[in-house]
């Protein structure tokens, strides 16, 4: 049921390890990006995914032709229109889907569901922890992911698989608003306590509310009906 670790995520780690370990401040810069990606040894492609993912949390500026600079992860972090228009619309399709999801979930969970439901909310306590939100981001689209197999029906799944990477990008989003960086956590708890207790109406208002909230952290206004 869980997704495995991209190579732009291990190599988002990295450079994350990278900064703590050389003790880089908010405005230092990283290595340039041919360097950085020779000494990560991966290509190009995958170091300019990684950089999107860090920047998408909030822990790097990239600026084009001038190079990639720490964040002030206790800052927001403007996002330009056509990347705040894009996430709008992400926002919308979530909103059209999940929770009509969590609520099917609800009636057709098995106890396997709940167990992965479970680890996934388990594994985001840990990363955050750790300040991982690496790991924190990819328990976040564990949880959503699973929520599309318990549902029982795969049709849901096949439409949103091909925006899953867009969909993923979507969810890091509010981890760099470090003022509320624990809310994804408690309401995929409160999720997960109407799933247990197969109560539908509790599970689709609670992920209703989880994605206006997450959309809110993020700072994303979006037309709703």
């Amino acid at each position: 049921m869980i997704r495995s670790e991209t190579t732009p995520e291990r190599a988002a780690r990295d450079i994350r390890n990278l900064i703590k370990n050389k003790g880089l401040k908010a405005g230092d810069s990283l290595p340039a990006q041919r360097s950085l990606a020779l000494e990560l040894g991966i290509s190009r492609t995958s170091l300019r995914e990684a950089l999107a993912t860090l920047e998408a949390l909030g822990m790097v500026h990239i600026h084009a032709g001038k190079g990639v600079y720490i964040a002030d992860r206790q800052t927001h972090t403007p996002r330009d229109q056509i990347k705040s228009r894009q996430a709008a619309q992400v926002y919308q399709f979530r909103l059209a889907i999940e929770p009509y999801v969590a609520g099917l979930a609800a009636q057709m969970r098995t106890k396997d569901h709940l167990s992965a439901l479970q680890s996934s909310i388990d594994d985001m306590r840990a990363a955050l922890d750790a300040d991982d939100l690496i790991a924190a981001a990819m328990a976040d689209t564990d949880f959503h992911e699973i929520l599309l197999l318990a549902s029982g029906n795969p049709m849901f799944a096949d439409a949103m698989h091909p925006a899953a990477q867009t969909i993923h990008e979507n969810q890091m989003l509010p981890f760099a608003n470090a003022s509320a960086i624990a809310a994804p956590l408690a309401e995929h708890e409160q999720v997960l306590r109407h799933i247990r207790e197969h109560n539908p109406s509790g599970a689709r208002d609670a992920m209703h509310f989880h994605v206006l909230s997450a959309a809110t952290r993020a700072k994303i206004a979006f037309l709703r009906p």
